[in-house]
C-alpha cells in the first residue's frame, strides 16, 4: 500500500481520528504537501505507520530511563516544593 491519500481516507485506513492525524503532522509526521500554501497534504499510510512505531519506541525508551524514586525522596521533594522544612 504505497499510495498517497487524503487525511480523512488515511484516518479510516489507519483506524485513527482525523484529529490524531493533525496532531501527529504538527509533531513531524511524514506528509506530502499539495501546492504552495501548505494547507493541503497527502499521507502514505505505510510511512505514517512506520513513523508512529518509531514514536512509540522513543516513548518506551524515555520511560525506561526514568529512575525510580523511593517514598522518602518523594516526601522531601513535596516538602521542598511547598517551602516546608522537613522534620
Amino acid at each position: 500500500m504505497s499510495e498517497y491519500m487524503f487525511p480523512a481516507e488515511a484516518a479510516e485506513v489507519l483506524h485513527i481520528s482525523r484529529g490524531t492525524i493533525s496532531r501527529c503532522k504538527q509533531m513531524g509526521a511524514p506528509v506530502r504537501y499539495l501546492g504552495t500554501c501548505g494547507s493541503r497534504y497527502l499521507i502514505n499510510p505505510d510511512e505514517w505507520f512506520e513513523w508512529m512505531q518509531q514514536q512509540g519506541e522513543k516513548a518506551n525508551q524515555k520511560q525506561a530511563r526514568k529512575p525510580t524514586i523511593n517514598i522518602e525522596e518523594l516526601r522531601a521533594a513535596r516538602h521542598a516544593s511547598v517551602g516546608r522544612k522537613q522534620a
